[in-house]
């Protein structure tokens, strides 16, 4: 099924925040036991860790990317050990045993379309293993893609969100936001019909990308938007977690501040 966005209008928002991504990327992974997964030195850990989280964080896509492509074929003890890595020190999700984890990667390393649960950790890896291809799906991405969808009307369709924590995302909550929107997809005739089972979820079928699409889509729509919006850097458009960075670091801060911008009374 194809989608379409307009691609103008996500990457004109995007561009008023792109240049200061430096500065908005605040992640700062722990990164030692990459010592022990023999992917960096004590001397490279010093040096990375005493980087701007940015900075740093573009040294670890390059190094584990490359070391993860190498233990793909090579030594997949290693390369288990590394998506674990990835999954949980990287990116801080620690909750699921490790062997449902490395099950989860091995079944989205052969589909085109992987399953939705758990994206946000399967996801990781794919990012750091083909990242000119695949980016990160968690819930700060796709809140902030979703809010550029709602606010500048560019898209009927949008993604569903993962599972955050992130308190100032729960705050407002975008699928309320994008329900009030789309209201005439819930409005019934009868008051009897709220007795139907799935209500919700049929008219919420009507506004969102199925789920077993939505990576395969994701990824799609950001490889597009990261090409005019990195226009002139080879670089950035070659590698779309420049994109992704950008959503990620604007979703509980600058999307927060244009949200209640935008429903403040005027």
């Amino acid at each position: 099924m194809t989608y379409n966005f307009d691609i103008d209008k996500i990457v004109n928002f995007l561009e008023k925040y792109k240049n200061d991504l430096p500065k908005l990327y605040n992640w700062n992974a722990r990164i030692e036991k990459l010592l022990e997964l023999e992917t960096l030195s004590e001397i490279q850990i010093a040096e990375i860790n005493s980087l701007p989280p940015y900075q740093k964080e573009l040294q670890l896509k390059k190094i584990v990317g490359q070391k993860l492509n190498e233990s793909l074929e090579l030594n997949s003890e290693l390369f288990d050990k590394l998506c674990l890595w990835i999954i949980k020190d990287w990116g801080g999700i620690t909750t699921a045993k490790d062997i449902d984890t490395i099950i989860l990667i091995k079944d989205f390393l052969i589909k085109e379309k992987p399953h939705f649960k758990r994206i946000a950790s399967s996801s990781k890896v794919g990012a750091y293993l083909y990242p000119n291809k695949n980016v990160i799906y968690d819930s700060r991405v796709a809140y902030s893609l979703n809010w550029i969808i709602l606010s500048e009307n560019a898209g009927e369709k949008y993604f569903p969100i993962p599972e955050g924590r992130n308190s100032k995302m729960s705050a407002f909550d975008l699928n309320v936001l994008i329900r009030l929107k789309n209201i005439s997809h819930y409005q019934i005739k009868d008051i009897k019909h709220l007795d139907q089972r799935l209500f919700i979820k049929k008219a919420d079928d009507k506004i969102y990308i199925d789920k077993k699409d939505a990576y395969f889509q994701l990824n799609n729509l950001i490889k597009q938007v990261n090409q005019k919006l990195w226009k002139g850097d080879k670089e950035k458009q070659e590698h779309l977690y420049f994109t992704e960075m950008l959503l990620f670091s604007i979703a509980d801060r600058e999307i927060y501040m244009d949200i209640i911008e935008k429903y403040s009374p005027k």
